[in-house]
Formats: structure tokens, C-alpha cells, sequence
């Protein structure tokens, strides 16, 4: 098997990995770095070493993106978020780049042929390695050409090396025997529980309007109020309708390629036109009569106001397209009489935006990515691509920032009175909660039941039967169970805030069983248990390799 293996490798590795990357499902983009375009300035590049890789450099990025890409695959993982694969990137350079430094050799061929059947990727039906699935595998992606030559081996070699790595930091997974015996005895104890709740939103207590009180909470907290940073800038429309004494009268060649091209979108609206008239009809087709296939004579007048609209668009674009990048050729500033004279010849005018700020960007009418894109803008690089806008295209102008700033009380005194009466309502609610804990402590002193003492002091009250953590009631609130764990036969815990409302947990009877040394559950409780140490160190480890492998600049920031 090993030689057969290596023939496969030796003969489609070259093959394998773009055509591998159509069949990943979660696909990510690293966004680190800079991306030059036209109107970039490409001597504000900078360099973002990481352990000797460049990740400013999209073609040294781009290489590790597809290692990692192919590595989840390989080994049956899911990557679910951007964070998941920026961490999964950075430990991926920082474990390689310490099993270089301490010399952690690759392995030989029947050491990677032996660690080739444990992928995930080549397991049949049964979950075994299966020579069918690895042949179909490798053969469905020899057609291929683009593909690097010997990736999939280095990427099978790399992750060997960082196993190794992995299983010396994460070492044997050390736990106290006292460990495991508590979650086990955790999870068997019998629990007899009763719960009192009281509802955040129906709890109004009255909060006078304190002038003095809201002038010291602004003071206090004033910076929660400050407007970020602004952008000053205009915008310049290239709009589709302009263009259209431009077009020359449609040929039916060009209509007919227009609908053979886009068929299924003016069948579809045919028919739901069709529909809609014979809904709001008398007369209606028989049911034996079969409908004829809708033809482009059908859709004629549809089709030439979509190849009309099309081609509005395309033109459009490719005049703010020249536009932004004769000022990029040309050097023009703005506002000097070479950028005055462009705007004419144009034909297109200078349209003020409000001031907004980053995250403002997406509350506003025109393109979030037309408005972002000024915050990478400054100094010569003044003007944006062009970005697709309602009925056109457009380029931003950059004229300016706003510093963040402050304002008054006045300013923002509606803001600042209602976070000062839910802060203050907050406040009030937990002092409540204090002082319910003690008149229900008060109330079983002298007789009464949990639940009697509950009701009389207007909670909703629920009692829960003996049960053990692996069992627990379904209505019963995780937070509430979590505390009773920790509580003694007898107690009543301080109100806890869950989901909008304050629970106050009543536990009546605790009984923690004896467990054997010999006890199943106790044996998988320390294989857990020293499993996660396990991971836990190694993890940590390589934490602590990427925090080092970061720029000082960054790693200031991070300690800060």
C-alpha cells in the first residue's frame, strides 16, 4: 500500500489542490494588509513580517491561505468563522517556524504513508481509510492544470511536523485525582431545588430627574458620548441615464444573444406578468391545453429596455473609472483648476456628503463601500475607485477629518437622561434584589416555606423535584443550576440576572454520593480532564509563539 500511495502522490499531487479548493465549502479572506490599485500609493507600502512571512506581500499570504484551506479539508475540519482562520494561519507559520528552529525532521515515506490513512478526507462509509475514496479523491482532480506542483505533499509534511510539535506542548495532561473526582461527584449529586423570579421589565420604580445627579453621570461618562472621527468629503455621479444618447440603436443580433443569455429571468417575468393578468381575469385557460415555450418575440419590448439599462451601465462605469484614473495619471489636485476642468469636460458636478463616521458609513443612502473606502484615503490619494451607486456609478473626493470631539450636555441631553435612568433602574433592581434575599431569608426563619415566602412577596415561584446535573429539568435556568452546585443544604442565593429577569435560588436538599475509584464515570472524567489540560497547555503555548512572532507595535497595543 505504501508504494501505491506514493505512485499517487508522485503522480497527481501536482494536480490536487485548486480543484480541491471548489469542493471546500467555507472559503475566508485574509484581509491583512495592503492591496495597491490605481489609486494606491504604492510607496506607503510596508512590510508585516511575521516569523520571516510577509503578510502585506498577497503573494506569500496568499500561499499560506491555501495551506490552511487544504489542511481544514484534509482533516475534516470546519472553519466557521474569519477569527477561527486568522488564528488557525498564525499558529500554522508560528509551529512551523519553531520546528525549524529545533530541527523536527519531515517524515519518511512510510511515515507519511502511515499518517496519510488517518485524514479524514480518505475515510470510506465504514470510517476507515478506504484506497477507493483516496483514488477517486486524487483522480477527480488531475484535470487541473493550474495546480501547484507538490502541495498537497508539502501540506501533508507541514502538518506532520506541527503534530509533532503539538503533542511535546501539550505534554501528558496533568489533573489531581481531586479534579476528576468532583465533576464526577458534581454531576451524580442530587439536587431538590426551588426558584423565585422577578422580572426586570415590569419592575418600575420611580426615578425623579435629578439635574445635579444627570450633570455628575455626564461628567463621569462623557467619553461614552464622544463622536468618532468624521470624514469630509463630496462624491461625483456618473449616472446610467446620461449615457443613453451615447448607444447606438440595438441590432437584433444583439437582442436575441441579450435574451439567449438571460432567458431564465425573462421567462420567469413573463410568467408571473401572465399569471398576474389572468388572476385579475374572468376567462381562464383550459386545464388539457398545454402552454406554449415563451420565445423572444414574447419578451422583445423586455429585452431591449434591459440591454438598453445594461448598456447605460457599462458605459457609466467605465467613465468614473476613466475619471478616477485621469486624476491618478495625470496627478491632478484637487480643487485646482486641472480638476475644475475635468469635472466640465465630464460633465459631472461635486455632491457634498454629510460628515459621517466609520460606522455611520452603512446608515447612509449611498454605497457603504463607496463611504468607507475614505478612510484609506489621504494626502495625494484624495479620490476612490468607482464604486456602483443607485442608477450609476461614483467617485469619492476626500476633503477632510473631523478630530473626535465631545459634546455638550445640552448637545446630547436626551442620550445622557435615558442611559442615567437605566443605569439608575439597574441599580434600583439590584438593590431590590438585596433586599428580597433578606426578607425571604427573614420569612423561612420564622416558618414559612420557600415558595409561600416567594408568593407573598409578589415572585413568581417554581419548585423543582430531585434531580442530578445530568438530568436537570429543561425549564430549569442553566445560571440557577450552576449556582446551586455551589451551594449548602438550606441557603437562598443572592439574586442572579439572567435573560432579563433575577432569580433567587432556594436549595433545599443536597445529597453528594460516595464514588468508587473503580467507577466509570470517574475513569472518563480523568481522560477528559487530562485530555483538556492537554490542550489547554499546547494552546497556550502556541499562543504565546504568535504574540511573539507579532510586530513590537502590536504587541504594545495588545498589552495596553
Amino acid at each position: 500500500m505504501i508504494s501505491w500511495i506514493q505512485h499517487h502522490l508522485i503522480r497527481h499531487g501536482r494536480w490536487i489542490f485548486l480543484s480541491l479548493l471548489a469542493l471546500i465549502i467555507v472559503a475566508f479572506v485574509f484581509t491583512i494588509g495592503n492591496t495597491p490599485g490605481c489609486t494606491t500609493d504604492r510607496s506607503g507600502y510596508q512590510e508585516n513580517l511575521f516569523y520571516g512571512i510577509d503578510l502585506n506581500a498577497s503573494r506569500e499570504r496568499d500561499v499560506i491561505i491555501e495551506k490552511v484551506q487544504l489542511s481544514a479539508y484534509l482533516n475534516g475540519q470546519q472553519i466557521r468563522s474569519d477569527e477561527q482562520f486568522q488564528n488557525q494561519l498564525t499558529s500554522r507559520i508560528a509551529l512551523l517556524h519553531l520546528a525549524d528552529e529545533i530541527g523536527v525532521p519531515a517524515p519518511d515515506q512510510q511515515t507519511l504513508a502511515d499518517y496519510i490513512t488517518t485524514k479524514n478526507a480518505f475515510r470510506g462509509a465504514d470510517g476507515e481509510f478506504s484506497a477507493d475514496a483516496y483514488t477517486s479523491f486524487v483522480d477527480s482532480m488531475e484535470s487541473n492544470p493550474r495546480s501547484q506542483q507538490g502541495l498537497i505533499l508539502i501540506v501533508l509534511e507541514e502538518d506532520y511536523r506541527m503534530n509533532q510539535i503539538g503533542s511535546v506542548l501539550s505534554g501528558p495532561g496533568y489533573l489531581l485525582p481531586s479534579e476528576a473526582l468532583a465533576q464526577t461527584q458534581r454531576n451524580r449529586t442530587k439536587l431538590t431545588l426551588a426558584t423565585a423570579e422577578l422580572d426586570y421589565a415590569a419592575f418600575t420604580p420611580e426615578i425623579p430627574e435629578d439635574k445635579a445627579a444627570l450633570s455628575e453621570y455626564y461628567e463621569n461618562n462623557k467619553l461614552r458620548y464622544e463622536i468618532p472621527e468624521r470624514i469630509q468629503a463630496s462624491y461625483v455621479a456618473f449616472k446610467n441615464d446620461q449615457y443613453a444618447t451615447q448607444l447606438p440603436e440595438a441590432s437584433e443580433a444583439e437582442l436575441r444573444e441579450h435574451f439567449i443569455a438571460n432567458r431564465a429571468q425573462f421567462v420567469a417575468e413573463f410568467e408571473a406578468n401572465k399569471a398576474s393578468s389572468t388572476k385579475n381575469s374572468d376567462d381562464t385557460a383550459s386545464d388539457d391545453t398545454a402552454e406554449a415555450p415563451v420565445t423572444f418575440a414574447d419578451v422583445r419590448e423586455a429585452v431591449a429596455q434591459s440591454y438598453l439599462t445594461e448598456q447605460e451601465s457599462r458605459i457609466a462605469n467605465q467613465a468614473a473609472q476613466a475619471f478616477a484614473y485621469k486624476l491618478y495619471r495625470d496627478e491632478i489636485k484637487r480643487d485646482s483648476a486641472a480638476f475644475n476642468e475635468l469635472l466640465n469636460t465630464s460633465n459631472v458636478s461635486l455632491t457634498k456628503i454629510e460628515p459621517y463616521t466609520l460606522a455611520g458609513a452603512s446608515q447612509r443612502a449611498l454605497s457603504a463601500e463607496l463611504l468607507e473606502s475614505a478612510f484609506q484615503l489621504g494626502g495625494n490619494r484624495y479620490f476612490s475607485d468607482a464604486y456602483p451607486i443607485d442608477g450609476g456609478f461614483a467617485v469619492l473626493i476626500y476633503q477632510g477629518r473631523i478630530a473626535p470631539e465631545v459634546p455638550s450636555l445640552e448637545e446630547v441631553q436626551d442620550e445622557v437622561l435615558a442611559d442615567y435612568q437605566a443605569e439608575e433602574k439597574r441599580r434600583l433592581f439590584n438593590e431590590k434584589g438585596e433586599n428580597l434575599q433578606a426578607e425571604l431569608e427573614a420569612k423561612l426563619s420564622e416558618g414559612s416555606t420557600f415558595t409561600e415566602a416567594a408568593e407573598t412577596l409578589g415572585l413568581n415561584a417554581q419548585s423543582f423535584e430531585t434531580f442530578s446535573a445530568q438530568d436537570a429539568p429543561t425549564e430549569l435556568n442553566r445560571s440557577a443550576l450552576q449556582k446551586a452546585q455551589s451551594m449548602q443544604a438550606g441557603e437562598i442565593s443572592p439574586m442572579l440576572t439572567s435573560g432579563g429577569t433575577g432569580i433567587f435560588v432556594y436549595l433545599e436538599n443536597k445529597e453528594i454520593p460516595e464514588i468508587a475509584n473503580d467507577d466509570e464515570d470517574l475513569t472518563q472524567a480523568e481522560e477528559y480532564l487530562a485530555r483538556f489540560a492537554a490542550y489547554t497547555s499546547g494552546t497556550s503555548f502556541a499562543n504565546e509563539l504568535v504574540f511573539r512572532g507579532l510586530p513590537d507595535t502590536s504587541t504594545e497595543e495588545l498589552a495596553e
